[in-house]
C-alpha cells in the first residue's frame, strides 16, 4: 500500500499552477512522509476559474511533490518571512499575504514537478483516503475534499 496526498486547490491557484506560473504551494503543515511523492490536485467548487472547463469541484490532474522548504519568519519585526523575491514570486503571492496567512508561524513551501493535467477530471469517490490508527494506515471512502489536505491510496491507474 503507497501513500500519496490529495490536496485541496481553490481554482485561481489552480489555473496559476496549469499556466506554469506557480511553482510552490503554501500550507501551514506538511505530510509524514518523505519527498518525493505524488499530489493528486483537487480543485474547489469556489471561484471562477475553471468552470468553462467543467473542472472544478473535481480532481485535476496530480504532481509530484520533490521538495518542501520550511520557511521561518524573518528575526526582524516588518511581518516578513526569511525567503528570497524569486521564492516569493513561485508561490505566486506577495510576502504580506505569506504573514497574514501564517501570522509569523512556519510555513511549508510544497514544490511542485512532473505537472501532469488530465483530459478527463476525476471523481472525488474514485480516491480512497487513508487514516493512521493505531494498527497503521486504513482505508476509509472519501465523502467529501480535505479542507487542506489528506493521505490516500497512491493509483497506479491513473
Amino acid at each position: 500500500m503507497s501513500k500519496a496526498v490529495l490536496i485541496s486547490i481553490r481554482p485561481q491557484w489552480c489555473d496559476k499552477i496549469i499556466g506554469g506560473e506557480k511553482a510552490i504551494e503554501i500550507r501551514k503543515t506538511r505530510p509524514k512522509m518523505e519527498t518525493p511523492f505524488k499530489c493528486y490536485i483537487y480543485c474547489t467548487q469556489s471561484g471562477v476559474a475553471l468552470r468553462a472547463w467543467g473542472k472544478h469541484g473535481k480532481v485535476i490532474g496530480e504532481f509530484t511533490c520533490d521538495r518542501i522548504d520550511r520557511l521561518a519568519p524573518a528575526n526582524e519585526p516588518y511581518g516578513i518571512y526569511d525567503i528570497d523575491d524569486d521564492y516569493v514570486l513561485q508561490t505566486c503571492l506577495e510576502n504580506g499575504a505569506l504573514w497574514d496567512y501564517g501570522h509569523g508561524t512556519p510555513l511549508y513551501g510544497w514544490h511542485i514537478s512532473n505537472l501532469r493535467i488530465y483530459d478527463e477530471a476525476r471523481e472525488l469517490s474514485e480516491f480512497t483516503g487513508l487514516r493512521n490508527t493505531r494498527f497503521g494506515a486504513a482505508p476509509y471512502d472519501i465523502k467529501r475534499p480535505p479542507q487542506s489536505w489528506c493521505y490516500v491510496l497512491e493509483d497506479y491507474h491513473a
